[in-house]
């Protein structure tokens, strides 16, 4: 892949704005967003309910926030907003899934949420707090926190795709392995049929 096109393509996903996302949550079902995210990643999101097809007016949410083996990272119960943030102790999907603690028939609760990653999932108000610095420095210290993360996540993809090929390559030697091994039976099928046919000839004195 070429380096110009993969850093482009990074570029454009870090500096991109982050729009909220409206999911439909059945009564009675979970609904689950993910996030591929690297080691030590960071990830900032926020939710709250926007609506519900129920008459009451103390519409919530339960939510919960897991890493790729299934560890919590976040859990309410009964919410009508909330966040949370973390960064990321293992590479892999990141999941959120929400549900209504109450169930009605047919009923349906509208949750919006924010998830960020990665540069933007950063509280620069607070660093330009903690480090009494002006807009120009603060501006030059996001440039320079991109382009480490752009570096990080070049190594990443490098790092998926030589993953990806040592799969690629695992499985085309399996496929050769059983090619192979289908061959050999095919052979020994053949050669017991012939044996077969051979032996019922000699029995009925046809050869």
């Amino acid at each position: 892949m070429n380096s110009n096109l993969v850093f482009f393509f990074v570029l454009v996903l870090l500096l991109k704005t982050s729009n909220a996302l409206v999911v439909d949550v059945p009564s009675g079902r979970v609904k689950c967003l993910t996030e591929d995210l690297r080691r030590s990643a960071l990830s900032y999101a926020r939710y709250r309910v926007v609506s519900s097809s129920s008459a009451t007016t103390d519409v919530t949410i339960s939510t919960r926030v897991s890493d790729p083996f299934g560890e919590t990272i976040h859990h309410a119960e009964e919410v009508e907003r909330g966040e949370f943030s973390f960064q990321a102790e293992e590479t892999g999907k990141h999941t959120a899934c929400f549900w209504s603690p109450r169930f009605e028939i047919s009923g349906l609760v509208s949750v919006e949420v924010e998830w960020k990653t990665g540069i933007r999932a950063r509280d620069w108000k607070a660093v330009a707090k903690k480090g009494d610095i002006d807009v120009m420095e603060m501006e030059l210290k996001k440039l320079e926190d991109s382009v480490k993360l752009i570096h990080e996540e070049l190594i990443f993809l490098r790092e998926r795709e030589a993953e990806a090929q040592r799969l690629n390559e695992e499985t085309i030697s399996r496929m050769d392995s059983f090619g192979l091994l289908s061959l050999v039976i095919c052979l020994g099928v053949a050669g017991l049929q012939l044996w077969h046919l051979k032996a019922f000839f000699e029995k009925e004195k046809i050869l």
